[in-house]
């Protein structure tokens, strides 16, 4: 099953704290990866809430992510990060983000993402295909 084109889109504007700034002056790498599970919750909460997975028995886990970094982001700074589904492909959700300064990418990442059975610890395959989400995408 591929599922390309997806409209959904989720966006947050970001406020740089004085804590999130290492010892270069610039955004902690660590940060960037808190964000993206932000942005990931922000878009779940839009399309399928996470209380309607639980519901189903289902949770989404990220099995990997890539992060590449163009710009620095510094204190006074303040970035919109997005997300998009790219598509699913092979029971796996290929999500995209990326974080703006106007209209320059400062970083885009992408993660992998799977639904898994709660009470049998396995990727669901048949409902992530079944899902009405899902369908809607086609």
């Amino acid at each position: 099953m591929i599922i390309e084109g997806n409209k959904q889109k989720a966006s947050i504007n970001f406020e740089i704290k004085t804590y999130e700034i290492d010892i270069a002056g610039h955004v902690n790498n660590i940060v960037y990866v808190k964000w993206l599970e932000d942005l990931r919750c922000k878009l779940f909460e839009k399309i399928l809430p996470i209380d309607n997975l639980l519901y189903l028995n289902l949770y989404p886990v990220v099995t990997s992510t890539n992060i590449v970094y163009k710009k620095q982001l510094k204190l006074s700074d303040k970035p919109v990060g997005s997300i998009w589904i790219e598509n699913i492909q092979h029971n796996m959700m290929i999500l995209k983000f990326n974080f703006m300064m106007g209209k320059n990418i400062c970083v885009f990442a992408e993660q992998k993402c799977v639904l898994m059975d709660i009470k049998n610890g396995t990727m669901d395959k048949e409902r992530l295909k079944n899902l009405a989400l899902f369908e809607s995408m086609t």
